[in-house]
């Protein structure tokens, strides 16, 4: 029987016991068995169920002329076909130092406005078009079971930073884990924070119809989808650009494409605080450097 390799990234507990039972782990999520292809469908069918937001690759013996076939699972890359050959295809995105002063700031929406240098990496070119660059922070990674906990925005324009940032009272207590990573506490929501559903009014009426860019934004918009759908309100239709997709065209051989190992890789030597408004702003500050962003919102002076 040929061999099977399924490789997995954040993949959870459960799955990775289930396929230790057929298969050897000969690296952090790599997975490699002999079986017969009834049994490799099986499994793969299970990964497909249980890997969650993770990603996952599988590799297989097969009668063409390469000698193998692979599938993909939330992975940027996908399998087409050609004249029976399996090839990769890495699809286009589906879309298409700070300094400032603080102008004001809003108790009722926590917006401030700041003044800035012109953002352009290129002192030949301009904005065109302004963008919004959104991050979120949850209790946990499953929209189905956990909550938004805080929502940030920066309004990119030619000539200043709009912002947005508010937490969420959720009603329940946040686990340590979270807590440790964010620095976000239970009191700190019960003092500060306000109803999911106030905070979505507004940051949908701060968002507009502007360009959306994040880091790994899917995960964002996801969670707000969910969020809005509870609310019986529509889903986010704003055009969506995500800036991993682009460094990952852009700079193919990073150890990994964490936001922090790609800031330093673009010259930007700041800790990923996880906090909704500060890593907006470390996104924003990625967003000037990233080239193949840089042509969709810039133009020549």
């Amino acid at each position: 029987m040929p061999v099977t390799v399924i490789t997995l990234k954040k993949s959870t507990p459960s799955l990775r016991g289930d396929l230790s039972k057929w298969m050897q782990e000969i690296a952090t999520g790599v997975y490699i068995g002999n079986f017969n292809a009834r049994i490799r469908e099986q499994l793969w069918q299970r990964v497909i169920q249980n890997v969650g937001k993770g990603e996952a690759t599988l590799s297989y013996a097969c009668r063409n002329e390469i000698g193998y076939d692979f599938k993909t699972h939330n992975t940027d890359r996908e399998v087409v076909y050609f004249d029976g050959l399996p090839l990769v295809n890495l699809p286009v995105s589906n879309v298409a130092d700070q300094n400032g002063i603080k102008l004001g700031f809003s108790n009722a929406s926590k917006f401030h406005r700041v003044k800035h240098k012109k953002m352009a990496s290129n002192l030949n070119y301009r904005l065109h078009r302004p963008y919004m660059v959104i991050d979120i922070e949850t209790e946990g990674l499953d929209s189905k079971k956990h909550a938004i906990i805080e929502i940030a925005a920066v309004l990119v324009e030619a000539d200043k930073l709009t912002m947005f940032s508010s937490l969420i009272n959720t009603g329940r207590s946040l686990n340590e884990e979270i807590i440790d990573l964010t620095g976000i506490t239970n009191q700190c929501l019960i003092e500060n924070g306000k109803p999911i559903e106030e905070v979505l009014l507004e940051f949908l009426d701060f968002l507009g119809d502007q360009l959306v860019v994040g880091y790994g934004v899917a995960f964002d918009i996801e969670f707000l989808n969910k969020a809005l759908e509870k609310m019986g309100k529509s889903a986010i239709s704003n055009q969506i650009v995500d800036l991993k997709r682009l460094v990952k065209k852009e700079n193919m051989f990073l150890a990994n494409y964490k936001l922090e190992t790609v800031l330093n890789a673009y010259g930007i030597d700041k800790k990923v605080p996880h906090r909704a408004l500060e890593d907006s702003k470390l996104i924003y500050e990625l967003s000037t450097k990233v080239n193949l962003f840089l042509k969709m919102v810039e133009e020549k002076a």
